[in-house]
């Protein structure tokens, strides 16, 4: 049944990462405004400000179908785009469409919980990250070449069918879960008790967002080439996160910390041998980051409120990525890139200590011990 979970994963993650680059690139070609075409990214992510809520519904139906009908109902939202291109209207499906991704990141883990046995969750967790990154090297420049001849119907109508085949394939799925739980259960207790996994974890994407805007100045004065090198680091980065996906079951937030620090104290170097190796080792240290934690959620939180502990720590680790781009975006223009990178490795060396010691030894994907009834009463 597996197979066709990573079967609609992958055409769910396709239209997705195909989207999130249009959007932005539709807005700037219709008004010209940098700002505006940031805001439509902007409601992507927005909703995640709502995920206890949001995360309450997941808790609140059965999973499989849940995310069968949001594959479903997602898909007349985006037909609206067909009708027209007024930049409200835009802004609002990209607002239901980030509503939409913070369901499923809450409903997903709960089903792979109710589908798998504890001790595969991290290596599934690890293969989803690499199918998500995978579709993140291929889908944009798919969809650029789309939208640079034909404009966005076709991404649009791509993303869509891309959703009613994902659907399908959740259909197929065969999963005994157990009946919704009553909303009373507290999900707070839960997530306090992962708070230093979360705060490892979205530093990890905070210092590899603050590398990632000060790869603009790493390419044009350290490396002296032209912006469009920037794809080539992307790839590397995307490399690295794709084959530490394949090594799942190692993933720890602590190791992860450690692999950013060191990439980007490579990539202050500005020797390109030693910058492409940075962007792998960046990477897969955001990799496992991000598959530790989520696979630490699954385990260590009751099923009653396991979408609201996932939604919700999700999107907290995830915050980190764009208040670093933002921080990035205020170094750069003081600072020069090596100096930047050396403080992305000592920030990131010293939240990988504050992750290590008795009480968070514990919170590795490999470690983790699974969620009993008794830890209700801690």
């Amino acid at each position: 049944m597996v197979r066709w979970y990573f079967a609609g994963l992958a055409l769910s993650f396709f239209g997705t990462s195909a989207m999130y680059l249009v959007a932005g690139v539709w807005v700037k070609s219709l008004t010209g405004s940098d700002a505006l075409a940031t805001i439509a990214i902007l409601c992507v992510y927005l909703p995640g400000v709502l995920s206890p809520w949001i995360g309450r519904i997941a808790d609140s139906y059965r999973r499989k179908p849940l995310l069968v009908w949001t594959d479903l109902a997602i898909v007349p939202v985006l037909a609206v785009l067909f009708l027209t291109d007024e930049i409200w209207v835009i802004y609002a499906v990209l607002l239901v469409y980030g509503v939409k991704a913070v369901l499923v990141s809450a409903a997903e883990p709960a089903l792979l919980v109710a589908l798998l046995p504890q001790d595969q969750l991290a290596k599934v967790n690890g293969l989803r990250m690499s199918l998500q990154e995978g579709m993140k090297l291929v889908a944009p420049l798919a969809a650029a070449a789309l939208f640079a001849v034909y404009g966005s119907w076709p991404v649009i109508a791509i993303d869509a069918l891309s959703f009613l085949f994902a659907a399908a394939a959740t259909s197929m799925i065969k999963v005994d879960e157990p009946p919704p739980a009553p909303r009373e259960s507290p999900s707070w207790p839960h997530l306090k008790a992962l708070t230093w996994p979360m705060s490892g974890a979205a530093t990890a994407l905070f210092t590899g967002s603050i590398g990632t805007a000060a790869s603009f100045s790493l390419v044009e004065n350290g490396l002296h080439h032209g912006p469009e090198f920037l794809d080539v680091l992307t790839a590397a980065q995307g490399a690295g996160s794709v084959l530490a996906g394949l090594q799942g079951k190692r993933a720890n937030v602590t190791a992860g910390l450690v692999l950013i620090a060191a990439g980007a104290l490579a990539r202050a170097t500005a020797w390109l041998p030693a910058v492409l190796a940075g962007g792998f080792l960046n990477g897969a240290g955001l990799a496992w980051a991000v598959i530790a934690v989520v696979t630490l959620v699954q385990q260590r939180t009751p099923p009653e409120v396991l979408g609201r502990v996932s939604a919700t720590a999700i999107s907290i680790v995830f915050a980190g990525g764009p208040l670093g781009l933002a921080a990035g975006a205020a170094l750069v223009a003081h600072l020069s890139f090596r100096t930047i990178y050396v403080i992305i490795a000592v920030a990131a060396v010293a939240a990988a200590v504050g992750t290590r010691g008795d009480r968070t030894r514990r919170f590795t994907a490999r470690r983790a011990p699974a969620w009993r009834t008794t830890d209700q009463m801690e």
